[in-house]
């Protein structure tokens, strides 16, 4: 059912970002498994998933399918990073029962968490020309977005030549080109991301379980000010500032474990709970 599928106990599920595959949270995964169910799906559009990208409301009803299939109990704690973590928000809102707990890394959410270089990537030619040359030739793309700035004032793009750090995170460590199937789904869940991020923000405030937002002091790609106010949308919410940058599920794996585990405790509560008030009395 799931590229990572190990362990066993209260089940956590792993949500990928973007570009990014189920693998991504292996590490994670083998510090959870010894007392937990681990699943860490591709999604569609990416890695063993052949479905087409699609986008981040319809991700989740994938998701819900997934946790039925693999036979998962509710409510789980669901983990997701960058882009992932809509998904998880959208699950929330969606089927709130699913949910007992959210552990949000480096996600979006929020308007504060796209930047001008996300605006440019959604612009057909331009973001499907960038992800086509990678980093190495960003430059001359740089010119096209200052041009396309001075005529679109409202898409926010003019300082992209201050973000090269973003970019390099963004389209790969690595600085590579996306190519094939895997750019086009990039640019798919890039559209839906600008889409429909308004709406999302707009529901925060029905999340009614507990929810950790985790992000990276040096962060780049969604800043800690877009993580405080992811935070402060959702009721209750906690915001835990690590070291690091975007990609924390790679570079942080403990400090993620350290809190998943409490939110994990936390989602298993709320299940016991429901189950006493489902236990009819002797």
């Amino acid at each position: 059912m799931a590229p990572v599928d190990t362990g066993a106990g209260p089940v956590v599920v792993l949500v990928h970002g973007q570009p990014g595959a189920g693998a991504d949270w292996v590490a994670l995964a083998n510090l959870l498994s010894g007392d937990h169910r681990v699943l860490a799906p591709d999604r569609p559009g990416w890695g063993s998933d052949a479905r087409g990208a699609m986008g981040i409301a319809a991700n989740a009803v994938v998701l819900e399918e997934l946790l039925d299939d693999a036979g998962a109990g509710s409510p789980v704690t669901v983990v997701g990073h960058s882009l992932g973590g809509g998904v998880a928000l959208e699950l929330a809102l969606k089927h709130p029962e699913r949910v007992g707990a959210l552990v949000l890394v480096g996600s979006v959410g929020v308007a504060e968490s796209l930047s001008g270089f996300d605006r440019l990537l959604a612009v057909p030619l331009l973001g499907n020309g960038i992800l086509r040359a990678g980093v190495a030739t960003l430059r001359r793309a740089l010119i096209a977005a200052t041009h396309f700035s001075e005529h679109h004032p409202g898409a926010r793009v003019a300082n992209i030549v201050s973000v090269l750090p973003t970019v390099q995170a963004a389209i790969g460590t690595d600085g590579r080109p996306i190519v094939g199937r895997s750019r086009q789904s990039f640019l798919v869940e890039q559209r839906a991301l600008l889409a429909e991020t308004p709406e999302l923000e707009r529901s925060l405030c029905r999340i009614a379980v507990p929810t950790a937002v985790i992000t990276g002091a040096s962060d780049h790609v969604v800043p800690v000010s877009a993580a405080r106010s992811l935070a402060g949308r959702v009721p209750g919410a906690e915001l835990v500032v690590i070291a690091g940058g975007h990609l924390l599920p790679f570079d942080q794996p403990e400090k993620i474990a350290e809190v998943v585990r409490r939110y994990s405790a936390l989602a298993s509560g709320l299940r016991d709970g429901r189950r006493r008030r489902e236990t009819p009395e002797a």
